[in-house]
This record gives structure tokens, sequence and C-alpha cells, in this order.
């Protein structure tokens, strides 16, 4: 008896020091993949969701974005961009896209028109709801931001995770994976009940930032506005 509750005693020791003794359980959430298998599956949930709303943080053209923005398959879509350039909100449904944004946003987008004509513009544009039909060439442009792939497309290489122990995302528990790049960290939280869905996703270095991911399967209430303040982009000169 007491040569067993040694071996048993040492064996436990070194399953704690990681030295691999066969019979060492693997222990802590997703114990039969590595960080980067993890991280794949998170993002394949993702993918999977029929909706799902995704804010934060985001830099385009080296430029910070901030972003809340309620994506479905369905194509419903809705929400708002903001940047040092001004904001928007955008709504796209299965036929139109429409957008209103302020006016240091559509300044940012005539600077290279003469004043005159961009002060018309903006006076006319400004503050209301402009409105596309979703295959025209600027509206497609925007719809990108309504496209879950697309968002999704920089959480494709995941090689190099780690596993670095458990946490809490509003109350959900969570897996912590970290990589290390050329530029800093990127950690990723997924969560380990449920769905393994990403719930958040931070990077470090010259352009840092976090987006967070909620509202998972809830529908998107895309309902396209309506009355005087809505502008038909086709009816413009």
């Amino acid at each position: 008896m007491r040569t067993l509750r040694r071996l048993t005693a040492t064996t436990a020791l070194a399953c704690a020091a990681g030295l691999g003794l066969a019979g060492c359980a693997a222990s802590g959430p997703f114990p039969d993949l590595s960080g980067s298998q993890v991280a794949d599956k998170s993002v394949t949930a993702l993918r999977g969701a029929s909706s799902l709303t995704v804010s934060g943080k985001v830099w385009d053209e080296g430029k910070a974005m901030q972003l809340n923005m309620a994506v479905s398959k369905s194509g419903d879509c809705k929400g708002t961009i903001s940047s040092d350039e001004g904001s928007f909100e955008l709504i796209r449904n299965a036929e139109f896209v429409f957008v209103k944004a302020d006016e240091p946003f559509y300044r940012s987008q005539l600077k290279d028109l003469p004043k005159a004509q961009a002060d018309e513009a903006v006076k006319q544009l400004a503050g209301h709801w402009l409105k596309s039909k979703g295959d025209d060439e600027d509206a497609k442009e925007l719809s990108a931001l309504c496209d879950l792939d697309e968002l999704l497309k920089e959480f494709d290489e995941s090689k190099g995770a780690k596993k670095d122990g458990v946490t809490t995302v509003d109350g959900q528990e969570a897996l912590t994976l970290t990589t290390k790049t050329t530029d800093g960290t990127e950690t990723l939280l997924v969560a380990t009940h449920g769905e393994p869905y990403l719930l958040k996703a931070s990077n470090t270095g010259k352009e840092p930032g976090e987006v967070a991911f909620t509202g998972f399967n809830k529908p998107v209430k895309a309902d396209a506005p309506t009355g005087a303040d809505v502008i038909d982009a086709d009816q413009l000169g």
C-alpha cells in the first residue's frame, strides 16, 4: 500500500510538471486540440452562426475605425462605422443599401471637388439616407462591410496559437489563445461552453485593435428607412 501511494504521488507530480508520462490525462478546455486547432474551430463556429454582431476597433489602410455591425447570412445588415474622417450608418437588405453619413464623412470623400460643388453635395446629402441598388458598384464596396466571410478572413491563419489559461468575457468562460507575430501579440478568447465561438480578438503593435463577437443567431432588424429623409441615388445628378 505504501509503495502504491508513493507511485501514485510520483505520477501526479510528473503530470503536474508536464513530463508527459503515460496515464497523464489532458486538462483544461479542449484537451484534445492544439491552440491553433481551437482557433480554427472558433472561426468555423462563427461562420456557422446565422447572424452575429461584430464591434470594436479595426484598421483599414492605416486608418483606425470603430465599428458596430450586425450581419446575417440572409444578407440583412445594420450598423455604424466611424473614424477621424467622419461616421455613417449602414443598412442593407435583399434589394438596397442605405447610407446615412455626417458632414465630415462627405467632406473627406468629396475633397477633390471644387468647393462650391462639394458644399452643395454636402448640403444635399449629409444627415439623409442615400438609397442605392445592392448591385451598384459603390454599394458593393459598402456591402463588403456586411460580408461575414470577409470580416473573418484575417482570422484564417492561426498557426502557432498557444493555450494561455482561462478567463471570462462578459461572464462567459473563455480559453485564451495567444500568437506571437512580427508586430506584437494576437489574443483570441474562445467560449468553452456551448458553441466554441470566438468571443473576442485583439492584437498589439503599430495598429492595435480589438473586436468582440456577440448576438449570435439573433435576428438583424434591417428595416428600410422611408419618407422624405431618403434620397434615391438614381435620381441624383
